[in-house]
């Protein structure tokens, strides 16, 4: 009876160390984002909806995206985020060893077809497609219910 009693005490352990052991849960984006700016550059552009006359927006709906350009479909595709944490911040500077996500990169999934499309359509101020056709969104705030995005 003992034997029985470490033994389910020893799959027991096993079991809780392997769900410890599993990954992070999928994050996905859902909603509108409107472009907001475009900056960097060894000129240190910057373009905006205003400069350039033109609005823009992605939304995000599961793992898919769609870009559009006044209110019309450029391309669409699929996506992936990474999160990079910083561990040098805290979420309660010192109060807990929890680090919070500094930044977060959306990679975009896109051919050079598509890359070649959305640069005509937005005559190379927005583009997605960066370091072999995946590209970085950086930081968004919050406007009412719809995120803005500043690419960098």
């Amino acid at each position: 009876m003992e034997r029985i009693s470490k033994i389910a005490t020893l799959l027991l352990l096993l079991v809780l160390l392997a769900s410890a052991c599993s990954k992070p849960e999928k994050k996905e984006l859902s909603g509108t984002w409107r472009w907001a700016c475009t900056s960097g550059g060894i000129g240190g552009w910057y373009y905006t909806p205003e400069s350039e006359g033109f609005e823009a927006e992605i939304v995000f709906k599961g793992s898919q995206f769609t870009f559009y350009k006044n209110g019309k479909k450029v391309i669409s595709g699929s996506y992936h985020i990474d999160y990079d944490v910083d561990e040098t911040y805290y979420t309660n500077k010192g109060e807990t060893d929890e680090p919070f996500y500094s930044w977060f990169n959306i990679r975009f999934h896109l051919t050079e077809a598509q890359c070649k499309k959305m640069s005509e359509a937005t005559d190379g101020k927005i583009s997605l497609c960066w370091h072999k056709y995946l590209a970085t969104l950086g930081y968004s705030e919050a406007e009412g219910e719809v995120l803005s995005f500043c690419e960098a």
